[in-house]
């Protein structure tokens, strides 16, 4: 059952807004409606009367609240009303000032031309007894083309450019030529120019009094613009984006989830906290603050102790030396580098830099390496750095520097220094983790607020706003229509009526939601409905009887009784124990639907006799194993699903004249091809063919003999002719052409052959499915083995997943384009209530 909608205004103060938002989120049952700056057009221009009762409710509830708590405030119950005088004034004016700067351009364009003055402002003034004067505007790309014909009709041609790439054209015409431009003109879009009456002949003077009056113009719109804009700011509604206060909590929301993460902090889904926005930024700031201050300090020390490791290291082979450290200090003109080189290197260092003003000097060696100082002058330090670097120098020299004496005691002074650092190190790290502990359960409550305030701010997007108020616009399902006002009403007396609020039938043409309420067994194909598309509110919903016909054509399609029972297994798996989304679906519902899939495969199964692919004897009177070795049982078979597709397409036709019959549309439900002339003439059509054909529908009850030709002169033809012309009476009825309906017609016809004959693929898998169980059985007698490994549990595999998803593909084509093309549209969108996830009044049940 499709419950619709009812629309939604609720009106309250800006001071208000988002505790009234918050309230109408845990209440549950609005779907909001975003509005746009049209929706805010026609509320101000549209619906002018209903706007006006609107401010004069808007005006009393600001008044109620501004002498309660704000005295001063003045009436300004007619406000609305000097807003729509000044806004139409200046329409007016806006429209003038562009008359004016048009006829502006245009005499200025004549006197361009060489005119002193402006032709009389009759159209087709007379220059002389034989010319008559035009003045056009055309296109400047249609000029090139016209030009040379006109001045073949002995026209004199003056021209000037106009602003926005138009051409004005001074004509001098023959009286009896006239005609004749006139409709050359006519090939391109052309205006021509009537001046007013009130303009002085000479150009100069009428120039010079369209500048007055500009003038005059242009500062009365000043005056008129300066004082809308202060009615603006107190009336006009505006769409509220959303702006800057969005993007403020959209920073610090990303705050909060870098420390969430930093502190493995989990939040509980979907929860709102109750912490003001600013007490949450101010908590924020200061976890910030700390967290990062420590984080820095951390960060400082592990650079300090990386950089000291690698002086012990160094100091740590120099320690068994005896020497000093050199002093190393900045010289003016000179460099000294200490470092250590491999042995085999020493003698490569005084060859490359003997004769470049270097001094090598060797201090110490061990285990094969040298400690080397090296002075040089500081022109030549590149050259030098650079053969060093060649020989894998490792230059020592910013580490020793810090250091004097020998490297023992150096070695003592970075070890202590090493020791300390790592003991704040800790007390750092043990002050990060009381830092996590006391402010994790501030993180999470500051999250909640965040989340609160993001939901309450992309709410507030769309809906309009005054200076003072706040105007939201959302949907109800009729069926809480009642619960929420009770609801609306305690709200208004808890803030003591700060809102006002009124419910409206959706307009025509107005595309509103709609609700789905269906016994709980036929809840789950609702999903397989909104894959056609979701039903508007003057649809019919299809769920329960779509859902019926699925599951059947499913099971006609795939009898197997064992299978069946697996598939309701692995549907129970899905529904009750995996618990997941598979490509993006979920699984319960995904169960559920195998469940019920499962049941119909189970129930055809034991009617035709298959248990995972292996014949047993049907249930089905009339048949045995191995039917499909007999051509009577595929025949019967085949007439089965013909005869079910009939029934479903009939359906189908009678719920479409069903839906325009209370819609109102009288004309198509009674002629056209989905209405009763429809349902005539398929009938007829069905009739005629088992006359025709000769087809036996229940043995001795049902039976229709073979006329061959003579099914042309039976009643079922003749009622099949009747609906035809019915259907041909639509288009004359409704004023269109007839060869539209004859075309239709003929389409018509095409496709309830069509349509028929496709439901013939219901028994074309169920041969297959029983030609899988007769391979199977062959496989068996010829080897077991070969029938148990490739027939048995490949095959059954196979059936169980490339089979089962292709016959569920084909069972839904047919209820799509074969049952739904026939009345269901699915132009509706789906009632989805904005909720906050806090604790909330009993919803009525189904909202």
């Amino acid at each position: 059952m499709i419950v619709p909608a009812k629309k939604l205004v609720l009106i309250t103060l800006r001071d208000f807004e988002r505790r009234v938002l918050r309230r109408l989120g845990e209440l549950g049952v609005v779907h909001l409606r975003r509005m746009n700056i049209w929706d805010s057009r026609e509320l101000l221009e549209g619906e002018l009367e209903r706007v006006r009762e609107l401010e004069e409710t808007c005006v009393r509830l600001a008044e109620t609240w501004y002498s309660l708590y704000k005295p001063g405030f003045k009436d300004e119950r007619n406000i609305f009303r000097k807003y729509v005088e000044v806004r139409d004034e200046l329409r007016r004016l806006y429209a003038s000032r562009m008359e004016l700067r048009r006829l502006r351009n245009i005499i200025a364009g004549i006197r361009a031309m060489g005119e002193d003055e402006i032709p009389p402002s009759e159209s087709g003034a007379e220059l002389s007894t034989l010319l008559i004067i035009l003045l056009i505007i055309l296109p400047k790309d249609a000029l090139g083309k016209l030009i040379k014909r006109i001045k073949e009709l002995n026209v004199i041609v003056k021209r000037a450019e106009l602003p926005g790439d138009e051409v004005l054209l001074y004509l001098a015409v023959l009286k009896d030529r006239v005609e004749e431009v006139r409709e050359l003109l006519g090939e391109a879009y052309y205006q021509e120019i009537r001046l007013p009456d009130y303009l002085p002949r000479r150009c100069d003077e009428a120039l010079a009094y369209l500048d007055l009056r500009s003038s005059e113009v242009e500062k009365r719109i000043l005056e008129l613009e300066r004082e809308l804009e202060e009615l603006r700011v107190r009336l006009i509604w505006s769409v509220d984006d959303g702006g800057q206060r969005l993007e403020i909590l959209n920073a610090l929301r990303n705050e909060v989830l870098r420390l969430r993460e930093e502190f493995s902090i989990e939040v509980r889904a979907g929860a709102v906290g109750d912490m003001s926005l600013e007490e949450a930024k101010e908590v924020l700031d200061k976890i910030t603050k700390e967290y990062n201050s420590i984080r820095e300090r951390i960060e400082q020390l592990r650079a300090e102790r990386e950089e000291l490791e690698r002086m012990r290291n160094v100091l740590s082979l120099l320690s068994g030396l005896d020497i000093n450290l050199p002093e190393l200090r900045d010289y003016e003109n000179l460099v000294v580098l200490i470092g250590v080189v491999d042995e085999e290197s020493l003698d490569k260092i005084r060859e490359a830099l003997k004769g470049r003003l270097a001094v090598v000097e060797a201090l110490a060696a061990r285990d094969g390496k040298v400690l080397l100082a090296i002075t040089c002058l500081k022109e030549h330090f590149a050259e030098v750095n650079e053969i060093l670097h060649g020989v894998g120098f490792e230059d020592l020299s910013s580490i020793l520097a810090k250091f004097s004496g020998s490297p023992s005691e150096a070695l003592e002074e970075v070890s202590r220094r090493l020791e300390f650092l790592r003991a704040e190190e800790e007390r750092l790290l043990k002050e990060l983790l009381e830092l996590r502990k006391n402010m994790a359960p501030k993180l999470v409550e500051i999250y909640e607020a965040l989340e609160l305030n993001l939901r309450l701010e992309e709410a507030l997007r769309g809906s309009l706003q005054t200076d003072y108020l706040r105007i939201v616009q959302g949907w109800v399902s009729e069926d809480a229509v009642g619960w929420l006002s009770e609801k609306l009403e305690e709200m208004r007396k808890e803030l003591k009526g700060v809102i006002a609020y009124r419910f409206e039938d959706p307009k025509p043409g107005e595309k509103a939601p709609t609700l789905l309420k269906n016994p709980g067994i036929f809840k789950v194909f609702e999903s397989i409905v909104a894959l056609y598309g979701w039903p508007g509110r003057h649809e019919m919903d299809p769920t329960i009887i779509s859902g019926m016909l699925w599951t059947i054509m499913f099971g006609l399609m795939f009898p197997d009784l064992g299978q069946g029972i697996a598939i309701i297994v692995m549907g129970l798996f899905f529904t009750y124990v995996f618990k997941r989304r598979i490509l993006g679906m979920d699984s319960r519902k995904i169960g559920r639907l195998m469940i019920g899939m499962g049941l119909s495969a189970l129930f055809f199964g034991a009617l035709f006799g298959e248990f995972f692919l292996v014949e047993v004897q049907p249930l089905l009177p009339g048949l045995r194993p191995g039917w499909l070795g007999e051509s009577s049982s595929i025949i019967w078979l085949i007439k089965i699903a013909i005869f079910f597709g009939i029934a479903q397409i009939l359906l189908g036709i009678a719920l479409a004249a069903l839906k325009e019959f209370r819609n109102g549309e009288m004309i198509s439900a009674i002629f056209s091809h989905h209405g009763v002339a429809g349902l005539i003439t398929y009938s007829g059509f069905i009739l005629t063919a088992f006359h025709f054909l000769g087809v036996t529908v229940v043995p001795g009850l049902l039976e229709f003999p073979e006329l061959g030709i003579g099914a042309l002169m039976s009643w079922p033809f003749f009622l099949m002719v009747g609906g035809l012309v019915m259907m041909i009476l639509k288009p004359i009825l409704e004023h269109e052409q007839v060869s539209l309906g004859l075309g239709s017609l003929l389409e018509t016809m095409t496709a309830f052959l069509a349509n028929t004959l496709s439901f013939a693929r219901v028994a074309g898998f169920a041969i297959v499915h029983a030609a899988l169980a007769m391979v199977v059985h062959e496989m068996m007698h010829a080897s077991p083995v070969m029938g148990i490994g490739l027939g048995l549990i490949l095959l059954n595999l196979i059936s169980l997943s490339i089979e089962l998803l292709v016959v569920a593909i084909q069972a839904l084509r047919l209820l799509f384009y074969e049952f739904y093309s026939k009345f269901y549209e699915g132009s509706g969108i789906p009632y989805r209530p904005w909720t906050l996830t806090v604790s909330r009044s009993p919803r009525p049940s189904g909202s």
